[in-house]
């Protein structure tokens, strides 16, 4: 069973200095015409690079994911921020515009969200042939719609970590998707995180559904906070939840290297009650 643990409090985590960055514009073509748009930035540094793929949240574009791309390049990852179909700049099909408005399942029907995770797919694809990037260390991240897609996604992306923010738009992916968003997530069989709040109806259903599945954390949260509005308190629990799993997992080092070994307990293991007090615990 996969098992998400943190080896050290948030507060005692070292943190890279600031690395400049080059951001490069990348375009694909989906397999239904799509003239997809994205920012490829990647930390200076040598050798290859861990990267992750953020799909926002629907009426958003690639911009809204700044926030946590700082953080991770300060980490060292890169990350690849794309407008998903019909927002942003990626609203040609065909070479007709075709953009999303305020009415999201019209919006969902006549653009085709249902094929996003296939364009997510696309992308991991073309990232792993990017000089500098690590193949071996992709991450995915998402917001709404965008995190919904992003767990289905997984199989075909086979990511080391998965970040879900509000996985919503379930009305959106067609008869079953609940159930086609559990089986997805077993497949794709990354470390998982769900964040969601408790007056958040569909995200909230969708991170019940969630819960009990190996290799996944869910966080509930009171309230009715949403997508990109967990920047505000939780923006570095997200990075040092890719930090974890992208860089020191795969390179054999731990954030305490002088600390005793110990076995895991609640108190360094992410679970439904844990992960918010992980954050408050002061350095040891």
């Amino acid at each position: 069973m996969r098992t998400l643990r943190l080896l050290a409090p948030l507060a005692s985590l070292a943190i890279l200095p600031a690395m400049a960055a080059a951001p490069a514009d990348m375009a694909l073509t989906s397999a239904d015409g799509y003239a997809l748009r994205g920012t490829l930035t990647l930390p200076a540094a040598k050798g290859k690079v861990p990267v992750v793929i953020l799909a926002h949240q629907f009426g958003a574009d690639r911009t809204g994911w700044a926030p946590l791309a700082e953080r991770l390049a300060a980490r060292g990852i890169g990350t690849l921020a794309l407008d998903l179909r019909g927002h942003g700049a990626s609203t040609k099909k065909n070479g007709v515009d075709v953009a999303v408005t305020s009415d999201f399942m019209a919006s969902a029907k006549t653009i085709g969200f249902a094929q996003i995770p296939a364009d997510l797919a696309q992308a991991a694809v073309w990232l792993r042939k990017q000089p500098g990037v690590d193949g071996r260390r992709i991450g995915l991240a998402g917001s709404s719609v965008g995190a919904f897609s992003v767990l289905l996604a997984a199989p075909e992306v086979k990511p080391v970590a998965v970040l879900s923010l509000s996985a919503a738009g379930t009305g959106a992916f067609g008869d079953g998707a609940r159930e086609r968003l559990k089986g997805a997530t077993l497949r794709g069989k990354a470390s998982t995180l769900v964040l969601a709040s408790t007056g958040d109806k569909d995200a909230y259903e969708n991170a019940l559904a969630l819960k009990d599945l190996p290799g996944v954390a869910v966080n509930l949260k009171e309230g009715d906070e949403h997508g990109f509005a967990y920047f505000k308190t939780r923006a570095d629990l997200m990075a040092v939840f890719f930090g974890e799993y992208l860089t020191y997992h795969h390179t054999g080092k731990a954030y305490a290297a002088t600390a005793p070994k110990k076995p895991a307990t609640p108190g360094n293991v992410i679970n439904d009650q844990t992960v918010a007090s992980q954050k408050s615990q002061p350095s040891k």
